[in-house]
This record gives structure tokens, sequence and C-alpha cells, in this order.
């Protein structure tokens, strides 16, 4: 029993010179614990699920920098607090949380779902569920994402500062309320605090020629903007390749700013001005909040975090307007 209580985590039941004996044997012995029998001891499974939502099977499903550290960053997490980690991904949050779900997992993260899918997935699972990245309106959906329209604020006042007042905003336009959403409302909050009535905002993706097809609608028009913000790095980095090009300078006659402070806006020449996430940090305090949901069975101990915040990082890709 006093063995049980220490590899188990009940320390408080023993003192801490046995504590200490207890782990010194258990170096010595090489001993892992055998996870099924711990597991049907306590009813649970000591396994933590993520279901990524990959809504095109054309694309590889981790090309996105920032769902690759992600998702890394989860597996970290869930390791270092002791519990086994189990992912899948389709179009269909809903019947890959069901999939995940036969295998036990005592609680599920779910990145990449939108409104209706957490109401599904909610109505189906017993197990806790906490979500990354969700703009929910409902109070008592746990959810864990970072300050989205504040960086876009952050973006829009540098850019300002820099005297810049014909701005534009690039990313994947889609219905509801998400995180490009987001960071485009604050853009535009910030524009209007300084007086600027219109952000003009283009469509891209990822698709082949997007980013072309964008740089060809900014060059139209006698009120070219002189500066873009990009919904992430990635398309930034698209659109200065493309800009580029074109022999359009940048900074010099285009100002360009990107979001999440991946690793290729420091690639890039010129190195992209961006607003910084921690995205590992959001995975170990996603990763933290669900433990604690199922610690606390009820869960109305438990509150979700205040969103992350996000940091502009300034650059050579944005400077004065000439």
């Amino acid at each position: 029993m006093t063995v049980s209580n220490v590899i188990n985590g009940r320390e408080h039941k023993v003192s801490s010179a046995t504590i200490a004996r207890v782990r010194k044997v258990i170096a010595e012995l090489e001993y892992v614990p055998d996870a099924q029998a711990r597991s049907l001891a306590a009813n649970r499974s000591r396994m933590l699920g993520l279901v990524v939502h990959h809504p095109d099977e054309r694309r590889e499903l981790l090309e996105n920098p920032h769902d690759a550290i992600l998702v890394g960053a989860v597996e970290q997490a869930v390791s270092a607090a002791g519990f086994a980690f189990i992912t899948a991904s389709s179009a269909d949050v809903v019947s890959t949380a069901r999939t995940l779900g036969s295998w036990r997992a005592d609680g599920l993260i779910v990145y990449g779902s939108v409104s209706d899918e957490i109401n599904e997935l909610e109505r189906t699972q017993a197990r806790p569920l906490v979500f990354l990245d969700n703009y929910s309106r409902d109070e008592h959906v746990r959810t864990v994402g970072v300050a989205d329209h504040q960086g876009g604020v952050e973006a829009g006042e540098h850019l300002i500062a820099l005297g810049h007042r014909r701005l534009a905003f690039v990313g994947p336009m889609t219905p509801g309320d998400g995180v490009v959403a987001r960071r485009l409302t604050g853009l535009r909050a910030a524009a209007a605090g300084a007086g600027i009535d219109t952000v003009r905002a283009l469509h891209a993706d990822h698709a082949p020629r997007a980013a072309a097809r964008v740089v060809e609608q900014i060059m139209l028009g006698p009120d070219r903007p002189t500066a873009v913000v990009a919904a992430s790095d990635t398309l930034a980095a698209e659109l200065l390749g493309e800009l580029l090009d074109r022999g359009i300078d940048v900074p010099g006659q285009i100002s360009l700013v990107g979001f999440d402070d991946m690793a290729v806006s420091r690639w890039v020449r010129p190195q992209l001005t961006t607003v910084a996430q921690d995205v590992r940090l959001k995975a170990a305090t996603a990763v933290e909040l669900l433990i604690s949901l199922i610690d606390d069975e009820t869960g109305a101990g438990v509150d979700s975090p205040a969103r992350l915040p996000m940091t502009l990082v300034p650059r050579r890709s944005t400077a004065p307007l000439r």
C-alpha cells in the first residue's frame, strides 16, 4: 500500500523519508507500473486524446507549422503529466471523438471545431472536453486560446504609428466567429480608433496560387494599401514572395505583418514583423485544464483560463510610410 501511494501520487499519506526510499528502490529496479492494472484499479485509462479537425485530405495534416508545434506540445504536456497520449484527425470531429472514446480516454482536447460541433460533442461525450482556439459563447464550454482580437489591435497600432492609413487584411474568410475573424476585427478596431474608415479584407488560403491572386488584387486601383496584415506567418511569407517577384519593395512600398511568430518569419528576407503567441504554453494550459476537469468530476470548481496574450515582434518587413 505504501508503494502504491507513492506511485499513484498519494504522497500526503507517506512521509518524505519513505517517499525517498521508495523512489530509490524504483530507480534501482527500473520498475515500470502496469498501466492496464492501474487503469482497472482506478477506473481510469490514464490516457488523454487530441481530436484535430482536418477538413481537406488533399493537404498534409500538419502542413501548417502552428498545428505541428501544437500537436507536439500537447503530447509533451500529456506525457509530463503522467498520461498516455492518443490523437486522431478527420473532417468530422464528432465521429473522430467517438473513435477515441472507444479507447476509454479519460478526456479529450478538440482543436479546430465550430459551435455546432461543440453541441453535438457535448451531447454524445460523457468524458471531459477542452476546446482549443474556439470562440463558443456558451459559458459552460471550456476553451483555451489566445487574445486574437488584441493581437489584431497591436498589428494595426504598429502600422498606424508608422504612418500607414491604407490597410488590408488577408486570410481565409470563412463564416462564423473564429481566430481569423477576431484578428480582423482587432485590426479594424485599431483603424477605427485612428479615424480610418476602411480596412480592405481579401480572401486567401493555402490553395495553389491563392497568394498570387491576392497580390494581383492588392496591386489594382489607385488606393493600393501601403500595409498588409496576413492571418498567419505562413501566408505572410507566401505574400512576401509574390510581392518581391513583382518587384514590389517590402517594406519600402508595402509593409507586411504576419501572425504567430513561427520559424518561417525569421527565415525569410526581410524577416517578418509578426504578432507572437506561445503555442507551447497554450497546449500545456489545455492539458492542465483537462486534467483538472477529470479530477473534479462535477467541473463546478474549474474555470477556463483567460485568453493568453499575444505580443508584437517588430522586424524588417515593416517601416515608416514614405
